[in-house]
């Protein structure tokens, strides 16, 4: 019996040497332009901050915020407009909150954009970024959907509890909801077990439907051109009878993420030691003429050449972990996508120059 997950480990370190070398400096910078900013997760939990108090009526939050009385005396001139229309103070944090949400869902998707463009060019083996990035938009938009429905799926049990636990002592005034959160505060032991078994299960299996819609869909939609749902309908048919392979894949990835954490941490920590030291002896050099380290911070020009310098060591330590990252995420990817295409063939991602599947299956 054939471990594809076991298989794909080799297989993705060939593949990666063939889509990264022979070295080219546009390909490169291109590469790091997406690992820079390509998008591998939805943060779904997001709350705007317009939210109204407990009451929600927007007499009670002018009051408040002239620290005026809320029960009915509040005198007319000291509210909004008396014509019906809503004061500006109450339609400000709603407008912010609005634009807030909206700004994280643009960014999200285009970050996810950028993501089929990295399985783009592992597909094509050519590394492009406008026109991917404009054809892969609208499949970015329903990515975003459905991991954002996964991603409140997976913080659901949590936020639950703790409403649930606030409500107990701090009930709302609604009285089916301060109700129920009195009842499963008052359940026994067994029960309350039972329970937390159930939210445990539901945001595991959460959380591995977010995984596998980033490491497995991602790829189908590429292959097979689709949506984010017509790729988790395509991939649930090569899954169904694979699941043995993909437990598999999942403890032999983590494996692997280990790894890549400790390589990447030991980048950081080799580049930043070598920035530090070259910042200071800047430092050093440039402290001479302004009468030393104390000049550095009790001076204007002092200041700015510090600036100068703390902006520069960031960016060369940008420049020093970038290759790194490049190398550890087309590898991770690399792996991912060569499991799936040993799963089911047909899924396989990897161009024919830089995978290894097509080889494979010849040799089977």
């Amino acid at each position: 019996m054939s471990w594809h997950a076991v298989d794909a480990v080799d297989d993705a370190i060939e593949a990666t040497r063939r889509f990264l070398f022979p070295f080219s400096l546009v390909r490169w910078i291109k590469l790091a332009l997406l690992v820079l900013f390509m998008g591998g997760g939805v943060s779904a939990n997001v709350s705007g901050p317009g939210t109204l108090s407990s009451g929600g009526s927007v007499l009670e939050e002018v009051a408040l915020a002239t620290e005026g009385p809320i029960d009915g005396s509040v005198p007319i001139d000291s509210l909004a407009p008396v014509d019906g229309s809503v004061p500006i103070d109450g339609v400000l944090p709603v407008v912010m909150g609005i634009g807030i949400l909206l700004t994280i869902v643009v960014i999200s998707v285009i970050s996810l954009s950028l993501r089929l463009v990295f399985y783009d060019a592992l597909h094509t083996n050519e590394v492009r970024l406008w026109r991917p990035f404009i054809s892969r938009l609208r499949q970015a938009v329903g990515l975003f959907a459905v991991s954002a429905v996964l991603s409140v799926a997976v913080a659901a049990p949590i936020v639950t509890a703790v409403f649930i636990t606030v409500l107990s002592t701090n009930p709302i005034g609604w009285q089916p909801i301060d109700l129920l959160a009195t009842t499963l505060m008052s359940l026994s032991t067994g029960p309350t077990v039972a329970l937390g078994v159930v939210g445990a299960l539901f945001g595991l299996l959460s959380v591995l439907a977010l995984r596998l819609t980033y490491e497995f869909v991602v790829p189908t939609m590429i292959v097979e051109d689709s949506g984010a749902i017509a790729g988790w309908q395509r991939l649930w048919r090569s899954l169904r009878g694979n699941w043995i392979d993909v437990a598999i894949y999942f403890f032999v990835h983590l494996i692997i993420s280990i790894g890549i954490a400790i390589v990447e941490g030991l980048a950081v920590v080799l580049a930043g030691a070598t920035v530090v030291v070259v910042a200071g002896i800047v430092l050093l050099v440039a402290s001479v003429p302004l009468g030393g380290f104390g000049a550095v911070l009790g001076t204007t020009v002092g200041i700015a050449v510090l600036s100068v310098v703390l902006l520069v060591s960031l960016l060369a330590l940008l420049v020093l972990v970038l290759p790194v990252r490049i190398l550890t995420r087309s590898y991770m990817i690399s792996y991912e996508v060569s499991t799936l295409g040993g799963i089911d063939r047909s899924l396989a991602l990897l161009h024919p120059e830089t995978g290894l599947e097509t080889e494979t299956s010849e040799l089977q």
